[in-house]
């Protein structure tokens, strides 16, 4: 019971201190994530930037995870979980910007909620099996062994 992998993806405009993000990407995804910084024009035309994390390796993951710690895991499990997951086996979550570059985390569960962290985490699950069942159990396991 595992994930695949993961991604962080963040939109900020050119007036953001992206220093400041990449430090709580960092601290997010761990040191040896794939990191990118695209700049582009937003549909309206103005600049912004898409910083994304990449973590291809399980293990990577699995850390990066663990990292939202005991009561942010704790709200995944226990919310809407199966609402959570696609059709891809992905599991989707947003987290606050602002409590994120001070290295805290706080879910964002409203689509207008200010600035925000999107977190897909691709589930390893195999014909058979409920992608929901699986990442219950795996946030059950995480939970248990970050409280010893």
């Amino acid at each position: 019971m595992s994930l695949h992998g993961a991604t962080w993806r963040v939109h900020t405009s050119s007036l953001d201190d992206i220093g400041l993000i990449m430090d709580g990407i960092e601290w997010l995804s761990g040191k040896e994530a794939l990191i990118s910084i695209d700049k582009d024009k937003s549909i309206h035309g103005a600049m912004q930037n898409m910083i994304e994390a990449r973590l291809d390796k399980k293990k990577l993951a699995m850390e990066s995870l663990e990292r939202l710690g005991i009561a942010t895991l704790e709200m995944i499990y226990s919310s809407d979980l199966k609402a959570r997951i696609d059709e891809d086996k992905n599991m989707h979550l947003r987290i606050d910007l602002t409590s994120l570059v001070q290295q805290k985390i706080k879910l964002s569960f409203a689509k207008n909620d200010g600035l925000i962290v999107k977190g897909i985490f691709k589930i390893e699950s195999y014909p058979g099996e409920d992608p929901s069942d699986v990442i219950s159990q795996l946030l059950i396991n995480i939970i248990k062994k970050l409280k010893k």
